[in-house]
């Protein structure tokens, strides 16, 4: 039987992401292993709290956001952003962590027909869809990953409890 889980990784997977299925608190311990390599937190789910967003001289390595929703159809994450520093973080990391509970993975756009209403209706809406790593190509067809956005993306499924 496929689910609009295995649907949503299905589709993460066939560009390249990294899934993980897991509780909160199995969560909670998988970001306690690299919390100290986050520029920007904005997730509250694994027990990690909001920092500000910091751009070193070595650039920005990793980011973690939690996603309001997941597209099962597409393998996208569905991301509110109206705060500029989240919208530094996800398109400036080189490796985006996402968090995106079980609940908010919807089979299709439709599905959030009404949180898009909602959302644009404010006046600094800003809602990025991320489907995975940047890719880009010139016209010589070579191809390039990371240069309008993460190379690198990690999405972490967490179990309703």
């Amino acid at each position: 039987m496929n689910t609009i889980l295995d649907s949503f990784i299905e589709k993460s997977e066939l560009v390249s992401n990294v899934n993980h299925v897991c509780s909160s608190d199995e969560l909670a311990q998988i970001l306690a292993s690299v919390e100290s390599g986050f520029q920007f937190v904005d997730t509250e789910t694994g027990g990690l709290s909001k920092i500000r967003c910091e751009i070193t001289k070595e650039g920005f390595p990793a980011a973690i956001v939690e996603a309001d929703y997941a597209i099962a159809e597409t393998g996208s994450v569905v991301i509110h952003s109206s705060n500029e520093q989240k919208r530094l973080a996800t398109c400036l990391a080189e490796e985006l962590h996402v968090v995106v509970p079980l609940s908010k993975i919807k089979e299709n756009l439709i599905d959030i027909a009404y949180y898009m209403r909602e959302k644009t209706a404010q006046d600094d809406a800003f809602i990025a869809f991320v489907t995975g790593a940047s890719r880009t190509a010139d016209i010589e067809r070579v191809l390039t990953i990371g240069v309008h956005g993460p190379a690198r993306m990690i999405v972490y499924i967490v179990k309703d409890k």
